[in-house]
């Protein structure tokens, strides 16, 4: 490779990334921490550019990622998590938390 050239990346492999990238940000929007950089990330044209090199609709990527945090579906890691799934985890969490402090 060239000084200065472009490495050589599979589309795939970009898209891969960004796919991961936009899965964690939406994994985000459940985290008090990291939800206003998450939004941020949504509202931008980063997030435009993403769709753009996945061949996605920009609104209907929007649109459908909405829908899917208004649901109560939460991602964990790389595992989708039902509304129901993320109340038992939590509930163990707390648990947890309690029978640490006893």
């Amino acid at each position: 490779m060239k000084k200065g050239a472009e490495p050589d990346i599979p589309l795939e492999a970009v898209q891969s990334l960004l796919t991961r990238v936009i899965w964690q940000a939406v994994a985000d929007l459940g985290v008090d921490a990291y939800k206003s950089d998450a939004e941020h990330f949504f509202d931008g044209e980063t997030f435009v550019e993403y769709c753009d090199i996945l061949g996605w609709n920009v609104r209907r990527a929007r649109t459908s990622l909405g829908k899917f945090v208004e649901s109560g579906n939460r991602i964990s890691g790389n595992h989708l998590l039902t509304a129901a799934e993320l109340a038992a985890q939590q509930m163990r969490a707390a648990q947890a938390q309690t029978a640490i402090a006893s």
